[in-house]
């Protein structure tokens, strides 16, 4: 069945008026996939304004948390009014609300596609893995946002996991960089410690110490924004704190940039990377993290094993500026893959895929 012939309801813990790469993934998704001609709702425990095609499902708790104690019930008499062709549930590593919802499509028997959206650590995979009974069966078809992010649902889950990659607008972002005699760097982050925030100042530091005609942007906001820019002024790096941009703003940054660089380990994707390589920038990012699943070695960017890697790295490439130019050449010319359009085709894959199973 194609996308413009299918009912989906997408379900996820967090949604608008909250920000984060969940919510905004789900937005856009959604989008996708009503421009193709679906019919799509969407169902959260976040609470916030009315709005077409949303149902929030929420209770009285402390700080907002996207939390219900009845998930299940609810989501089965929300579910019964109006039965989808197939539910899409939204996991992170901590999703109570998407894991009773997962109970009450499992009542309901719809065809279900799983995404997880974050990097399950050892408390979530056994958490999970306690109640892979429920998580497992006919119709529930699981899936993650990169190579990475499979593999530790997999060990956790014991089943087969699709890869359904994260989208952007490639068009939107982008652009053609200026030349530079000097390597410039960028990074883009909420500047909060899974990030690791001091990790990347200490290899700018490290790298501006051999290279100081080495420059850098830092961008984005956070809770350690503040530790980040006394470390800065007290090591006197050559660091521009932008604080948090639009995506016109971070273009502008990007026009003046050669390299992104990520210090992070535990990103399930990177979007941020993703949005930089269609930019035409050269990525440089840790090799555990889901980035890897959009870098092709040496051609689009570098995925290295260590911090000490990426300083070495770093100071290679200001060294030869001519490979620089190249790779963003590459880039400039050869967009990725990850458009909504494909990412939409994607996900319709994996829901033919739920609904064939399920009538097995």
């Amino acid at each position: 069945m194609p996308t413009r012939d299918l009912s989906i309801v997408h379900i996820s813990d967090c949604y608008a008026p909250r920000t984060g790469g969940i919510e905004s993934q789900v937005a856009h998704l959604s989008q996708a996939q009503r421009n193709a001609g679906a019919k799509v709702s969407i169902i959260t425990a976040t609470a916030g304004p009315s709005q077409p095609d949303v149902t929030r499902v929420t209770a009285p708790i402390p700080f907002g948390l996207p939390i219900h104690p009845r998930t299940r019930h609810h989501l089965v008499q929300v579910l019964e009014k109006r039965i989808p062709d197939v539910a899409h549930i939204h996991m992170g590593a901590t999703s109570p609300f998407a894991w009773g919802a997962l109970r009450a499509i499992r009542q309901l028997d719809i065809p279900t596609v799983v995404t997880v959206h974050s990097m399950w650590g050892g408390i979530s995979q056994r958490g999970y893995s306690a109640f892979e009974g429920v998580m497992i069966g006919d119709g529930i078809v699981w899936s993650a946002v990169s190579n990475q992010a499979a593999m530790l649902v997999r060990r956790a889950l014991n089943t087969d996991v699709h890869i359904l990659p994260n989208g952007i607008d490639v068009d939107a972002w982008s652009c053609d960089p200026t030349a530079s005699k000097d390597l410039r760097l960028v990074s883009v982050l909420r500047m909060a410690p899974r990030k690791r925030v001091g990790a990347l100042l200490k290899i700018l530091r490290t790298v501006q110490e051999s290279a100081p005609e080495i420059s850098a942007h830092v961008v984005g906001d956070g809770p350690l924004r503040q530790r980040a820019e006394g470390y800065a002024r007290k090591h006197r790096l050559n660091v521009v704190f932008t604080g948090r941009l639009d995506r016109t703003g971070i273009k502008e940054v990007f026009s003046h940039s050669d390299v992104f660089v990520q210090a992070s380990v535990k990103e399930s994707f990177g979007i941020a990377a993703l949005e930089a390589r269609a930019a035409g920038l050269l990525v440089l990012a840790r090799s555990e993290a889901g980035t890897s699943s959009f870098i092709e070695q040496g051609v689009s960017g570098f995925m290295v094993n260590s911090d000490r890697d990426i300083f070495e790295t770093l100071i290679r490439l200001a060294a030869n500026m001519s490979s620089v130019a190249s790779i963003k050449a590459f880039n400039r010319t050869h967009p990725p893959a990850y458009s909504w359009d494909w990412v939409t085709a994607e996900a319709t894959k994996l829901y033919e895929i739920a609904r064939f199973t399920r009538r097995k």
